[in-house]
C-alpha cells in the first residue's frame, strides 16, 4: 500500500486505540510518543468513536462528542468560517447522521465547494444490544468513480458487561492489491479481579516496521493507578521505553509525570501535567510542563482553564500556549446546549491585541429523523492550487493580497497567515492528507482543495 493510504488507515486505528481500556480514556502509554506521526484524519476517527483526544485522564465530558439523551437524535452538524475576516461566514464542513437500525449509525461527511456539498467519507458504526461499539467500517469517496471504496475496519471486543473496558481490538486496512483486509494493529488487555487493567500488549506498524509493546499498570491501596511502565518487546526481551507516575487526591488525579530511559539504567523526567478541580470534581485548571535541562526545572508550555454552566456542563475552555521566546498564544472555545448534554453550538476564538476574535462556529441539528438544517448557503469562487498534490510548496491563483487559512478535514485550522500574489505557500510541516484552503481578500472569499503527499 502507498504511504498516503497507510496514513489514512491509521485514522481508524487510533479511533479504536482510544476505546477506553481503562476508565481514563487516554492513549496507551506506549503509543503516546508516536501520536505526532499520525494524520489529521486521526482526530476525526476519534470523534466518531466518541472519545476525548486529550491525554487528560479525568475528563468525564468531551464537549466535542455528540452525546444524546431523551428523545433528541442528532441529524446533522454544519461548520462555518470567516467571521473574523468578513463579519459574515461561509459553510465548509457538514456531517449527516443516519440510523437505519438500532445497532447501526452511519456518518457521512461533506465539504462545501463552489455552491455544492462534495462527499468526503462515510463511516458505518455497529453497536451491540448494550449500545457498545463493536465494529467500525470506514469508506473513502472516490470522486472519479462517484462511489465509496473500502478504507478501514475495526473490530472491538468489550470486556464482559462493561461499557468502557475492552478485552481486545483489531484494526485492518484495505489492501487494494490483494483486494482484502490487512491487519494493521491489535491490542489485548488483562484485568484483575476488580476489573482493573494490569497488562496491555499492543502491536502496530510504524513507518513500515512492526512494533510490539507491553504496558504494566500498578495500583495503590486506594485502588488508584499510580504507575504505568512501558516496554518494547524484542525477541522475547523486555526493554524499558517509558514510564508514567500518577498522584491522586480523593481518587482524582492531580499530577502525571512522564519519564524516558536515560540509557544507563535510570530514567529522565520528560513532561508533567497538573490538575485542579471544581467543587463538583470537574477539571478547572490543567497545566502542562516540559523538563528544561538548561534551567534544571519544569517549564510550562500550556494551560487550560475550564468554565461550567449551572448544570455543571463545560461551557468554555481557554487555552494559553507558552512559547520558548516568551510570547503567548490564547484560544477560546465556548459551548451551548439544547438540553442535557446535547450540544447546540460550539465556537472557537483567537486572541488579537485586546480581545477574542471569532474564527468559526459549528451548529448541531436535531429532530425526529428528518433534517432540521435550515442554515443559509453561500457561494465562494474556486481557488486553484498548483502543484496539487504537493510535497510542501504550492502557489495560489490569487492576483490580490489575501489572508490564508488552511483547515484539515476535521474543520481544524492548522495554518494561517498573509499571502501576496506570486508568493509560495509552504505546507512542509503539515502531515500527509487532504486540506482546504480559504483565502479572504478585502472583498471576497475563495475556497480550494490541497493534497499534501
Amino acid at each position: 500500500m502507498t504511504k498516503v493510504m497507510k496514513n489514512i488507515l491509521f485514522a481508524l486505528l487510533w479511533a479504536i486505540v482510544l476505546v477506553p481500556v481503562s476508565a481514563q480514556k487516554t492513549l496507551p502509554q506506549s503509543a503516546q510518543p508516536y501520536a505526532g506521526y499520525f494524520t489529521p484524519n486521526v482526530a476525526n476517527a476519534l470523534k466518531k468513536a466518541g472519545f476525548d483526544l486529550s491525554t487528560n485522564a479525568t475528563r468525564d465530558l468531551n464537549p466535542h462528542a455528540q452525546q444524546r439523551s431523551g428523545v433528541l437524535q442528532l441529524d446533522s452538524t454544519k461548520s462555518f468560517y470567516g467571521y473574523d475576516l468578513t463579519g459574515d461566514s461561509l459553510p465548509i464542513f457538514r456531517t449527516i447522521y443516519q440510523y437505519p437500525q438500532p445497532i447501526l449509525e452511519i456518518q457521512t461527511e461533506y465539504q462545501f465547494e463552489n455552491d455544492v456539498w462534495l462527499t468526503l467519507n462515510r463511516s458505518n458504526i455497529f453497536k451491540d444490544n448494550q449500545g457498545r461499539i463493536v465494529e467500525i467500517v470506514s469508506e473513502a469517496f472516490d470522486m472519479d468513480k462517484g462511489d465509496f471504496k473500502p478504507d478501514s475496519r475495526a473490530l472491538v471486543f468489550p470486556h464482559e458487561n462493561s461499557q468502557v473496558l475492552v478485552d481486545s481490538f483489531y484494526v485492518y486496512g484495505w489492501d487494494t492489491l490483494a483486494t482484502d483486509w490487512s491487519l494493521l494493529f491489535f491490542s489485548t488487555n488483562q484485568y484483575d479481579a476488580q476489573d482493573r487493567l494490569i497488562i496491555s500488549i499492543s502491536s502496530f506498524d510504524y513507518l513500515g516496521q512492526p512494533l510490539l509493546f507491553k504496558d504494566v499498570y500498578t495500583y495503590d491501596a486506594n485502588g488508584d493507578n499510580t504507575l504505568v511502565e512501558s516496554f518494547a518487546l524484542f525477541n522475547g526481551d523486555e526493554v524499558p521505553s517509558s514510564k508514567r507516575e500518577l498522584k491522586y487526591d480523593n481518587h482524582l488525579v492531580t499530577q502525571v509525570v512522564a519519564f524516558i530511559p536515560d540509557g544507563v539504567g535510570g530514567y529522565l523526567a520528560q513532561s508533567k501535567i497538573t490538575y485542579a478541580y471544581t467543587s463538583f470534581d470537574k477539571e478547572e485548571q490543567v497545566n502542562s510542563y516540559e523538563w528544561s535541562f538548561d534551567a534544571n526545572d519544569w517549564a510550562q508550555n500550556q494551560g487550560d482553564t475550564y468554565g461550567y454552566d449551572n448544570a455543571q456542563r463545560v461551557n468554555a475552555k481557554e487555552t494559553v500556549l507558552y512559547n520558548q521566546d516568551g510570547s503567548e498564544e490564547r484560544n477560546l472555545s465556548t459551548y451551548d446546549y439544547v438540553e442535557d448534554d446535547n450540544l447546540k453550538s460550539e465556537a472557537n476564538y483567537y486572541w488579537s491585541v485586546s480581545d477574542f476574535v471569532l474564527i468559526d462556529r459549528k451548529f448541531y441539528y436535531y429532530g425526529d429523523g428528518t433534517l432540521s438544517d435550515k442554515s443559509p448557503i453561500y457561494t465562494a469562487p474556486p481557488l486553484e492550487v498548483s502543484p496539487n498534490p504537493t510535497s510542501g510548496l504550492a502557489r495560489l491563483n490569487l492576483e490580490v493580497p489575501a489572508t490564508i487559512r488552511i483547515y484539515n478535514t476535521q474543520g481544524e485550522m492548522v495554518s494561517n497567515g498573509a499571502y501576496q500574489p506570486n508568493q509560495t505557500l509552504n505546507i512542509s510541516d503539515l502531515p500527509t492528507g487532504l486540506y482546504f484552503v480559504i483565502a479572504h481578500s478585502s472583498d471576497q472569499a475563495f475556497v480550494g482543495r490541497l493534497v499534501k503527499e
